[in-house]
């Protein structure tokens, strides 16, 4: 077997795994702390802090970012996509709308309603955890009073919010009998050469991927094809416990069968069943079984 490929599959598969974890780095013993629910900003210089009540929420057509304090002020960050890591802007849609009260409401909107600047970095997605993260700036306007005022330093971290349901997308399994659901942002990747479907179970930090290093056709696939599995069944206490089929000591691989009964120019459709184990140091653990996979996926 091509190792040097099997590994770079893995790598891909393990950074994917781990894109939702914080990684630390020689000097962030030194960063202050922030806490989750935090929602700050200064506007012409002046401190605000909204982090007493904060939420967000997400959907492909709109997305929200709120928080509020004791004192009923507010503020509402919205995007016409779903929550995702990225920039966004006014060009793109992006509005903030902040309540001060008796100072008044203000609005990136002008008084010839154009929209005025807003900048939006959504740094981290974690849809295992429903927690979003980023910073923002820009300029808003008061339209009773016909003040102008400018954002900076804005920051959100950690805001809670649902992860919407994807009723389109289907990648769950039985694994000793016990059912475990993977359908976040399911996926297939790479479909010609060299394949890869994916998925979340945001019930914990879990994760799921199949790999076919011959790319994704109609047809069965099985050990024989170098068809890997790997499933992190982590948990927040253990959130590192990878289970597989491959033991990359010995080079052999433990039997798996994946169906793949429909491919089209949008989607993958198939099951799959199997066993995996944790390996340590190349002695395998207490084996999984996998029964009744379903796979119906979107290719991106």
């Amino acid at each position: 077997m091509n190792k040097s490929f099997l590994f770079s599959f893995l790598l891909l598969g393990f950074l994917w795994s781990c894109s939702d974890s914080e990684l630390i780095t020689p000097g962030d013993e030194f960063q202050t702390v922030i806490e989750s629910g935090t929602y700050t900003f200064e506007l012409n210089g002046v401190f605000t802090d909204l982090s007493d009540a904060t939420i967000a929420t997400t959907s492909a057509e709109n997305s929200q970012i709120r928080g509020a304090n004791t004192a009923s002020h507010s503020i509402v960050i919205s995007i016409s996509e779903a929550l995702s890591v990225g920039t966004f802007s006014h060009s793109d849609g992006a509005t903030v709308i902040i309540n001060l009260g008796q100072a008044g409401v203000f609005t990136n909107v002008s008084a010839q309603n154009e929209l005025l600047p807003l900048n939006l970095s959504i740094t981290t997605v974690n849809n295992s955890a429903g927690l979003v993260s980023g910073i923002f700036s820009g300029t808003v306007y008061n339209a009773i009073s016909e003040e102008t005022r400018v954002i900076t330093n804005g920051q959100f971290f950690e805001i809670q919010f649902e992860p919407e349901v994807q009723n389109d997308r289907i990648l769950k399994a039985n694994f000793n009998n016990q059912l475990f659901d993977f359908s976040t942002n399911a996926n297939a990747m790479g479909i010609q050469t060299a394949a890869v479907i994916q998925g979340i179970n945001v019930d914990q930090i879990q994760t799921l991927s199949i790999t076919i290093p011959g790319g994704i056709s109609v047809g069965s696939f099985t050990e024989a094809n170098e068809v890997v599995y790997q499933v992190n069944l982590g948990t927040s206490e253990n959130p590192s416990d990878v289970y597989t089929n491959y033991n990359s000591s010995t080079d052999t691989y433990l039997p798996v069968t994946l169906n793949i009964t429909a491919v089209t120019a949008q989607r993958v459709i198939g099951t799959f069943s199997g066993t995996i184990t944790k390996f340590t140091g190349g002695v395998p653990g207490e084996e999984i079984t996998i029964t009744n996979g379903q796979i119906n996926v979107p290719i991106n």
